[in-house]
């Protein structure tokens, strides 16, 4: 089969993926694992997107998300347009292309390795993605620090982006003297030239079009009104492309597009430059917020701030700045040399103050996913605003209606009378999320993790995926979870504490529990480190520890005082109401569950919902203590086609003997128990 690369093609430690184009015009995702660290070289100097590759491939498995609000890899195939995932198992030949779009982008490659070796290296990754479109180089904090401020989409090719360049552009062939039809004529060449060369994505497509339509018709050469433009260039990618609308950029570009047409009446009122840019502001942060909540979760509450300096600043001086870098390297490279000499030092005083900003606190609001109620509540309450703004009376009124949904969508979460435990599906590895009513107080049980095998080689992954920032966190701040109250870690296994660290950085806990002795093990280290530097209290916890919250009653049933042996000293937490228990066992195996008959042997459980000990293995959940327990519900944390066979056979043949319902996160996904009035209802992800 022969297939081409597009030019957002990856490659990340031994993979090589990336959506391409079939020879039929099928566009699927392309997976290929490099052979050897010589291959990744030649790989890594060609580029790919270049050549038309011949190999044998195979269907690949699409992985289901790990619950409602993770990475849905099948809902990102449908809205890039892809059928599906194929892997490159060998490829047996490539051959180069010279079409027009490999000619625009071997000229994108050569302007990045002309950045790279001509650029200060501290400003290498702002070139790349203002004037290309890459954003490969920019690490994780920066990006955090942009969301925190909501000033991303101005480190991105947007609408913005690029009708600042036509306009700068506009300006000086005009000032020229350049005939104005012609300019417009230049400018309708040359920009779909640059969405080529800028990396091809659907968002600079989508920005270089609308940008030329709107151009179009404010030269007068397209008799069409603005609002009509922007609705045939969505019809456009919509027929194209259907399952583009649920694209978050597509939604966001142009919601923010019609917000502000529709919005001239009000924009029309300022009386001056700063007067216009606040609104601009206030405008497109308002109508775009349920977006954002509904997509992200979290809304940047300094972005009203942050936009009215950032904006300006990119506008009139960051991206000209850049680009008449680019253009002096070429043609003037003295001159570059000067102006870069100047440039950085104003550059990095911006980059400190930006991180200065980015660290205040309480930045960021987390009020969840909205529903449907809060959806409709958000929408009115934007109209309402927008309307009383542009009729400039009532403007009371239409503050009331903007804050009313917002205060019904912080409180809605805090109203639930259910007590929710969460068995979220984090693959091989236990995460367990318990929630008070009325969120009290939230309880994390582990929070999964990768576990590393060998030291890094040219194999390893650059970004390595993290389960506690892209499964464990995601589920959290979908629900409105910002606080941690205790964040227990049942032992030192990776798999059950390696996205620790992830979860403090992103959310606030306020307490640790780990057992006796696993601050001694190496795994423990980044933990600890981090909760000294947040001045979060860890707790030596073991058997006997107990607290209450309301009627539900919490203790440590294990380990006891002993050495620390790994699975076998993981904690033991009951959590009871009346009859009802909850037992989350961690790791325990056979040993530690003799131990724990020995000393419970007499106690009456009475109804047990139980989390099988060490993912189903073979090694736990014993015949006596199931016997003893005999719980009526079970569920495996487990991973899918688990490498180590969890959950067992044996284990499983054990269960469906004792006539006990169980569930499996391999297969039910994240399983979520809501408890009332002694009864519990049970619900999957899938």
């Amino acid at each position: 089969m022969t297939f081409q690369w597009k030019d957002q093609v990856k490659i990340d430690g031994a993979k090589v993926k990336g959506f391409a184009t079939l020879h039929d015009g099928t566009i699927v995702y392309m997976m290929y694992t490099l052979t050897s660290e010589h291959e990744k070289k030649r790989f890594q100097a060609a580029r790919l997107s270049t050549f038309l590759f011949t190999a044998e491939v195979e269907p690949k498995e699409l992985e289901p998300a790990a619950h409602d609000y993770s990475f849905d890899m099948a809902r990102y195939l449908r809205m890039n347009g892809a059928a599906g995932i194929l892997e490159a198992t060998r490829i047996t030949s490539s051959q180069p292309l010279t079409t027009l779009r490999t000619r625009l982008s071997h000229y994108r490659f050569s302007i990045k390795q002309h950045i790279h070796e001509h650029f200060p290296s501290s400003l290498v990754t702002e070139a790349e993605a203002l004037l290309i479109g890459d954003r490969s180089s920019m690490d994780r904090l920066l990006q955090k620090e942009y969301q925190t401020l909501g000033i991303t989409h101005l480190f991105a090719i947007s609408g913005l982006h690029v009708g600042l360049l036509t306009f700068f552009i506009r300006v000086i062939f005009l000032r020229v003297g350049f005939r104005k039809e012609w300019v417009t004529y230049g400018l309708l060449v040359f920009l779909p030239t640059y969405a080529c060369i800028a990396g091809g994505a659907p968002s600079v497509w989508r920005a270089a079009t609308v940008t030329m339509i709107v151009l179009l018709a404010v030269t007068g050469n397209l008799r069409l009104r603005l609002d009509d433009a922007l609705a045939m260039s969505a019809l456009f990618f919509i027929v194209m492309q259907p399952h583009i609308v649920f694209q978050p950029g597509f939604q966001l570009s142009y919601l923010a597009a019609f917000s502000l047409l529709y919005s001239s009446a009000i924009l029309s009122q300022a009386k001056n430059g700063f007067v216009v840019s606040f609104l601009v502001t206030v405008i497109t942060q308002v109508a775009l917020y349920p977006i954002l909540l509904y997509h992200f979760f979290e809304l940047s509450i300094s972005s009203f701030i942050a936009n009215l300096f950032y904006v300006p600043l990119y506008s009139i001086f960051i991206l000209p700045a850049n680009l008449l870098l680019l253009v002096c390297t070429y043609t003037i490279p003295p001159l570059a040399s000067l102006l870069f000499h100047m440039y950085e030092p104003i550059r990095q005083w911006i980059a400190s103050m930006t991180t200065w900003f980015a660290s205040f606190p309480y930045q960021m609001w987390t009020p969840g996913q909205p529903d449907g109620i809060g959806s409709a509540l958000a929408v009115l309450g934007i109209l309402l605003f927008l309307v009383s703004l542009e009729r400039r009376k009532c403007i009371a009124l239409g503050v009331a209606g903007l804050l009313l949904p917002a205060f019904y969508l912080e409180i809605k979460p805090i109203l639930h009378r259910d007590a929710i435990v969460s068995y979220v599906d984090v693959g091989q590895g236990d995460s367990t999320i318990i929630e008070m009513p009325f969120k009290k107080a939230v309880y994390m049980i582990d929070t999964g993790g990768v576990v590393h095998f060998g030291e890094a080689n040219w194999k390893t992954p650059e970004q390595p995926f993290e389960i506690g920032r892209n499964i464990v966190v995601p589920y959290l701040k979908a629900k409105g979870i910002t606080k941690i109250d205790r964040l227990m870690i049942s032992h030192a296994d990776l798999d059950h504490m390696e996205g620790a660290d992830e979860v403090m950085e992103e959310l606030r806990v306020k307490e640790i529990h780990i057992p006796p002795g696993s601050e001694q093990e190496k795994a423990m280290e980044d933990v600890l480190r981090l909760a000294n530097e947040q001045k979060v209290p860890v707790q030596l916890v073991g058997e006997g520890f107990n607290w209450n919250i309301g009627d539900y009653q919490f203790q440590y049933v294990a380990p006891e005082e002993r050495m620390y042996d790994g699975n076998d000293s993981s904690l033991i937490l009951v959590m009871k109401k009346n009859d009802l228990h909850f037992i989350f066992p961690g790791d325990l195996e056979k040993e530690g569950e003799q131990r724990f008959l020995q000393r419970y042997r007499s106690a009456d459980f009475q109804r047990v919902v139980l989390k099988a000990g060490h993912h189903g293995s073979k090694t736990s959940s014993t015949e006596p203590f199931i016997n003893f327990l005999q719980p009526e519900f079970i569920i495996v944390s487990a991973g899918r086609n688990s490498r180590y066979g969890h959950p067992h056979a044996e284990v499983v043949n054990r269960f469906i003997e004792h006539d006990i319902q169980f569930w499996s996160t391999a297969e039910q996904g994240t399983i979520e128990l809501r408890v009332k009035d002694g009864m519990y209802t049970t619900t999957s992800s899938r």
